[in-house]
């Protein structure tokens, strides 16, 4: 686990390495003593450092010297542990400093992490008390970081060790009481290697709000119309910054998007021999990326550019394809170029009308009709308002899911609004806009069997197997002609701009 670092942090000398003299006259009382003053245990001065300095050059340290720690050195660490805050005060943890080579070789068979330093600092805390937000937890990893920081001052080096194997084992091999629940264990010793640049870190303003997330109170609402696009821009930028950059893509719903690009523009597989010859693909809205990196895979001959609310998504939703994709910018309020009108072979929006109000429809449409060139085609995937979908999305409100929107392709929570749309209102947006029905595809008229795994994962063993009955029903109604194209949760339509 990484500690905070400023990624425009001010450069700074390092801090004083721990090379502790005598103590002179008038320094701290040593250990005995120094419990009851509540001051440093050492009988020896301690290394200056400035604060900010230690903060901006600890980093983690993933391969230590074989060379031993001394245990005075250990204390001090251990020491500025204890002085972390703890809720209620409780100071409810417990420490113990693995030095002895046999006993960390047997943590090293529960994780491998823990056979890298000569110490390894076990930090346990009450099992059964400050449960509430995991107030033990917060407690414990305030004291780790305080143990992080001292170290870096001392010299020496530390690795947040989460992945502890069985944390009970750890615990049994300790001898700690049944009643401490292992929580951490810090890795301490010499740095072998010392890091010279940490991780980049992320802009202080895509992590931090005033008052109100992303600004403004976000609506509970699920209406688009109840949401205010700039609102909605600033919002999902938020979202897909702050972690769902990391969402992965669902089976049922990738096998969704290729069969109808198998069926709907079929061109594209295979790289041109000239890059600079390759038609235009231009993908709107893409939020977290996931349709776009799949895009770019399944039709690599085409050359990508993503259109985007705002720089810093459309700039992530880039770095998916290879080649990166050009950024552009809708509205134009987002701070990027418009896309060139009348250039792009194919221009794609997958289920994202489904959070724009009935107005921004209109508008988009109309964007996207002057983006592709005459002849070119535009593939709108939706959500079928005539499908299972809104019905399933209101038991699984019901039942305590998330009572907003989980985007396709795009794991919970949700990151917007989103309404289902129905086949003739997104066609008689397209005609409106001057563009031409060319074919389209219904898939998915049942949940398919991954997607009632997944959404039943943490059911009871009865539930489970009454749902799965209803979906083998469903399963054989799926199969009854037609029932895809009318009822398919997942429809994809080809519009081509008249030539």
């Amino acid at each position: 686990m990484e500690a905070p670092e400023r990624d425009d942090a001010p450069p700074r000398p390092p801090p004083q390495k721990a090379g502790i003299p005598d103590a002179p006259e008038g320094s701290p009382p040593m250990r005995d003593e120094a419990e009851d003053a509540g001051v440093p245990p050492l009988g020896a001065a301690l290394p200056e450092a400035d604060f900010w300095s230690a903060l901006y050059t600890r980093r983690s340290i993933r391969k230590f010297k074989p060379d031993p720690v001394p245990r005075e050195l250990i204390d001090q660490v251990m020491h500025a542990g204890i002085w972390a805050p703890s809720s209620c005060n409780y100071q409810m943890w417990d420490l113990v400093a693995v030095d002895d080579p046999e006993l960390n070789a047997q943590l090293a068979q529960l994780s491998l992490q823990m056979a890298n330093a000569p110490v390894n600092l076990i930090v346990s805390y009450g099992r059964d008390f400050s449960e509430e937000n995991y107030a033990n937890i917060q407690s414990a990893s305030a004291l780790i970081q305080n143990m992080s920081l001292a170290a870096q001052v001392l010299g020496l080096g530390t690795f947040w060790i989460t992945q502890t194997g069985d944390s009970e084992k750890v615990r049994e091999l300790v001898g700690l009481p049944r009643d401490r629940m292992v929580i951490a264990v810090l890795a301490l010793g010499w740095p072998k290697v010392m890091p010279k640049q940490g991780p980049k870190r992320r802009p202080l303003s895509q992590v931090t709000h005033y008052n109100y997330y992303a600004g403004k109170p976000i609506p509970s609402s699920v209406d688009p119309e109840d949401w205010d696009p700039e609102l909605l821009a600033t919002y999902q930028r938020a979202r897909v910054l702050n972690g769902l950059r990391h969402n992965k893509p669902r089976a049922w719903e990738v096998r969704a998007l290729v069969t109808a690009l198998d069926a709907l523009v079929p061109d594209g597989k295979q790289r041109p021999e000239d890059p600079a010859s390759a038609p235009r693909w231009l993908d709107v809205l893409p939020c977290t990326g996931i349709v776009t990196d799949k895009l770019s895979i399944e039709r690599r001959g085409f050359a990508f550019d993503v259109v985007e609310r705002s720089s810093e998504v459309a700039q992530w939703v880039s770095t998916r394809t290879r080649p990166k994709a050009g950024v552009r910018g809708w509205p134009t309020s987002s701070g990027l170029p418009a896309p060139d009108e009348g250039v792009y072979d194919v221009v794609s929006c997958i289920f994202r009308l489904e959070d724009l109000r009935a107005a921004e429809r209109v508008e988009l449409m109309a964007a996207m009709t002057r983006w592709v060139k005459p002849g070119g085609r535009v593939l709108i995937g939706f959500v079928s308002a005539s499908s299972f979908h809104d019905r399933t999305e209101k038991l699984r409100a019901r039942r305590g899911g998330p009572k907003g929107v989980e985007y396709v392709l795009s794991p919970d929570p949700n990151i917007g609004p989103f309404q289902a749309l129905r086949s003739a209102e997104v066609v008689g947006l397209a005609q409106a806009a001057g563009l031409t029905l060319e074919n389209g595809l219904g898939l998915q008229a049942a949940p398919q069997p991954e997607e009632i795994d997944f959404r039943t994962r943490n059911f009871s063993a009865r539930t489970k197997k009454i749902v799965n009955g209803v979906s083998k029903l469903l399963g054989a109604i799926e199969r009854l002609p037609g029932a895809q194209n009318r009822r398919g949760r997942f429809q994809f339509r080809v519009f081509r701009r008249p030539g």
